[in-house]
């Protein structure tokens, strides 16, 4: 490490040397979510680079990541000129094309293109809130920390996001202090050693959403730095609706059994963790509808539909799970999308069957 990087480790837990930051933001979710949740995701972060730039020093890089081959690039810059229009003044900004890239892929070539020493992985959908630049870049004055990991909850409004939002894999803001130190990470949100992550991509496996998770247990293994801190949260834009709800349904049970199958359990063991999912997931769910739904404001009229939407959503993803042990593997699982929604072209359809065989 080099006299002035050690110098801007040693300045994160004061006024944050901006210069020694790239944000790469994927921008492959604006495909399922409205323009409305990038745009709030490009305001909050036009914002938190403002609140830290008044007391730091420097301009971060910013790189928005997407597929030329499914992303107009113009979308991108009139959501920039729509919602932050001063962050080019904020950042050294780039729209970066790629051949195909999907989501964790293009969270690699982020990196891989990064010439800071830390680097931030956000979504395009996610919205940082105050103190998220200073809670992920802070902790790093510890120079065996190699990663660390914000946390997420989901945006809601409706029923179905706020069902999700009590149900899904992210926690309440409220439960997220209980967090910290937690040996868990999401894509979404987290902060790295430039030259670690360059070194120890994410892999590429069968799994459409287990990546991360892998990822985080080979390294945490070898004994590298891991920290989670609740200090660093961003808000996700909710599902886009049923039809999504049920396709991630079905792509979490797929990648469930693959991970399983990644980690060497037979057909037996697998088809018992489906069902060992089928109700423990239930379970949890409605335990934590009937525990959370004035948190997520959720009238007590609609509590029995949010558990209805919780058990379907989980007895999918549990059926998805036990078909797949049974067949090794469900193929074109996309499909179940594109049939339910009745209205997609084939482009997306074979755009959606890439994403989910990565």
């Amino acid at each position: 490490m080099t006299g002035s990087e050690l110098d801007r480790e040693r300045g994160m837990d004061r006024g944050l040397d901006l210069d020694a930051l790239t944000i790469a933001i994927e921008w492959e979710n604006p495909r399922d979510v409205g323009t409305s949740w990038t745009d709030r995701a490009l305001t909050a972060l036009d914002a938190e680079l403002a609140r830290e730039q008044a007391t730091g020093r420097g301009r971060p890089t910013v790189l928005y990541l997407y597929d030329a081959n499914a992303i107009d690039p113009e979308s991108i810059r009139r959501g920039l000129a729509r919602s932050a229009p001063e962050l080019e003044q904020r950042a050294t900004l780039r729209l970066v094309a790629t051949d195909g890239l999907t989501y964790y892929r293009l969270k690699n070539r982020g990196v891989e293109l990064s010439t800071t020493p830390f680097t931030i992985l956000l979504d395009s959908d996610a919205s940082p809130q105050p103190g998220w630049l200073r809670g992920l870049l802070a902790p790093f004055v510890d120079p065996t920390l190699m990663v660390v990991a914000g946390v997420t909850s989901l945006a809601h409004f409706d029923l179905l996001s706020r069902t999700m939002a009590m149900v899904w894999i992210f926690d309440l803001p409220s439960e997220h202090t209980r967090s910290r130190g937690r040996v868990q990470m999401h894509a979404n949100n987290f902060a790295v050693r430039t030259a670690f992550f360059q070194a120890n991509p994410f892999p590429n496996t069968a799994a459409f959403k287990k990546q991360c998770g892998i990822w985080l247990a080979d390294i945490v293994a070898r004994g590298f730095g891991f920290l989670r801190t609740p200090d660093a949260l961003v808000l996700h834009a909710p599902h886009a609706g049923f039809v999504f709800i049920l396709w991630r349904a079905v792509q979490a049970g797929l990648d469930r059994d693959a991970k399983a199958r990644y980690e060497g359990a037979g057909r037996l063991a697998r088809l018992g963790y489906a069902g060992q999912v089928f109700f423990k997931k239930n379970y949890r769910s409605t335990r934590r509808i009937l525990g959370h739904f004035r948190e997520v404001g959720l009238p007590v009229w609609q509590v029995p539909a949010s558990l209805a939407v919780a058990w379907i959503y989980y007895s999918t993803l549990a059926g998805a799970q036990l078909t797949s042990a049974v067949l090794d593997g469900l193929p074109d699982s996309a499909r179940l999308r594109w049939i339910l929604a009745g209205a997609e072209d084939r482009d997306t359809l074979e755009s959606t069957s890439s994403r989910a065989s990565e």
